[in-house]
């Protein structure tokens, strides 16, 4: 049934006269007849009555608007329910970041997006890159901060920013006389002993794929998928690893490693916010990855080092 043929009978029951409703409505008169006619062609019986001081309801005609009346009070409830989500977001929201993002923001995404969207129902998940678009493409995540993640049939990618790679190494394994240097050429890798996650996570692969570039083989003595162990590995002095700075900001506070950046060529790891093209895209979510690239933002320039991090203009 057309719910206008229903709001025309209620306007012409209301102002007693077809003329009236009409005139309204912006619509000539035998028109709004037929749309009547049609109406009580569907309901089986006369709804009005037609007389000279104009229309009224029949018997039927009062208990059909008696009932459709409160249905379609809950529909305009719905239609402003519906327009008020697009103003005001709301439902689950769950966002998966690697341990380095969700160090540098995970607070001030949590905090931010509470008291913006208060209907938002945000839950956060950390793990590597490579498990997180795992679970991204089997439907576990609405939102994922991925490295070097390409577009695919699965899930559709944004680039939020670059972020540079440094050699991370215990401070008593750097040679006197490089103690002040910055940076360090990524050919002088292949010497070192260096603990770095498996190759289904973006930051190796990128790395492999420099190092091929210029014919170099790394020296990777261990694999493991923890930041944290990773880090401790080179705190206790058993091997070099490769991260982008915000990473180690504990670590370089604390002189616990030296950090210098890979350069001849620079190697950047790429950030990438996606989203799975299975599942379905509402505003909540829009709202939520609006605000990872807000907060990423504050949280960089509020550094009080330099974390060498560039954002898309």
């Amino acid at each position: 049934m057309d719910l206008k043929l229903v709001e025309h009978l209620l306007l012409v029951a209301e102002s007693g006269s077809f003329s009236k409703a009409a005139s309204i409505l912006g619509m000539a008169q035998p028109a709004l007849g037929r749309q009547i006619g049609k109406l009580e062609r569907l309901c089986g019986t006369r709804l009005l009555y037609r007389h000279g001081r104009g229309v009224t309801l029949t018997p039927e005609g009062e208990q059909f608007i008696q009932r459709m009346r409160p249905m379609l009070r809950q529909i305009e409830l719905l239609i402003g329910e519906i327009a008020q989500q697009r103003l005001q977001p709301h439902g689950p929201v769950t966002v998966g970041l690697t341990p380095t993002m969700l160090s540098l923001f995970g607070l001030l995404l949590v905090t931010s997006a509470r008291k913006k969207y208060p209907h938002v129902k945000l839950n956060i998940v950390s793990g590597y890159s490579g498990y997180i678009q795992e679970w991204l493409i089997g439907g576990d995540l609405d939102i994922a901060l991925l490295h070097d993640a390409r577009r695919s049939k699965h899930i559709v990618v944004d680039y939020l920013a670059s972020a540079g790679l440094h050699l991370v190494s215990p401070p008593d394994q750097v040679k006197r006389n490089r103690k002040n240097r910055t940076s360090i050429d990524l050919e002088e890798l292949a010497s070192l002993p260096l603990v770095l996650p498996t190759r289904r996570h973006g930051l190796r692969r990128t790395l492999e794929a420099a190092c091929k570039e210029i014919g170099v083989s790394l020296n990777v003595e261990y694999e493991m998928d923890t930041l944290s162990l990773m880090k401790e590995q080179v705190v206790a002095g058993h091997a070099h690893t490769v991260l982008a700075i915000p990473a180690i900001v504990g670590e370089l506070k604390r002189g616990a490693v030296v950090a210098r950046k890979v350069r001849n060529p620079a190697v950047d790891t790429r950030l990438m916010l996606a989203t799975a093209v299975n599942r379905p895209y509402t505003q909540a979510i829009r709202a939520v990855q609006a605000e990872i690239g807000e907060v990423m933002r504050q949280a960089v320039h509020a550094s009080t080092l330099p974390l060498d991090i560039r954002f898309t203009p």
